[in-house]
Formats: structure tokens, sequence, C-alpha cells
């Protein structure tokens, strides 16, 4: 498996743990947490690339925290894009990132 195909299944595994394990992200169902993770995956595959190539000069000035900043801005999109999934704050969705990205960058699906 690529490396595209093991970050959209560390995207599509994170969200439902991340709904167990943080109280500030909430899902109703285990079908809406997997349901986040799969719009986090295509957004991850897709949206991502983008935004990073637009903000490039951002990230150069930042050492790439900006980056983190758009992972925390497509966790925070899930709210209103998944039903029945629900962030509480700017901070739940920041220790999200910093778990999903936790996870890729340790299966190797970090880009």
């Amino acid at each position: 498996m690529n490396r595209r195909g093991i970050g959209f299944l560390c995207c599509l595994l994170a969200m439902p743990l991340c709904a167990q394990m943080l109280p500030g992200i909430r899902a109703q169902s285990m079908s809406a947490a997997v349901l986040a993770g799969a719009a986090l995956g295509v957004a991850y595959l897709l949206i991502r690339p983008v935004l990073r190539l637009l903000t490039l000069p951002i990230g150069c000035m930042t050492l790439g925290l900006s980056y983190f900043v758009i992972d925390c801005a497509l966790i925070l999109a899930l709210d209103a894009l998944v039903p029945g999934f629900t962030v509480a704050g700017l901070e739940w969705a920041a220790l999200a990132a910093l778990l999903v990205d936790g996870l890729c960058l340790i299966t190797g699906g970090a880009k």
C-alpha cells in the first residue's frame, strides 16, 4: 500500500479513536465517527496539499506551524460537514490533529 492509502486509513481509524478518547469530540454513533474519518481522509488527500501549496511562503516563515493550523481547520470543518459529529472547540481540534498526525507519522503515512 502506498503512502496516501496509509494516510487515508490513519484518518479513517483516528477519528473514531478521537471520539472515544477526547471528551470534546463527540460522535452520535460509530458510523458518524467513521464517516468523519473518511471525510477527513479525503480532505487530507485532496484539499490539504492544495492548501499547503497556497500557504507555502507562510509555512516557510513559521517553520511549518501553519500546516498544523490547516489540519486543525480541516477537523473543525468536519463539525459542519458530518451530521452527528461535533468538535467542541479549537483546542479539541488541535488535540485531534496531534493524534491524527502522530498516528500517520508512526505508521508511515505522513508526508
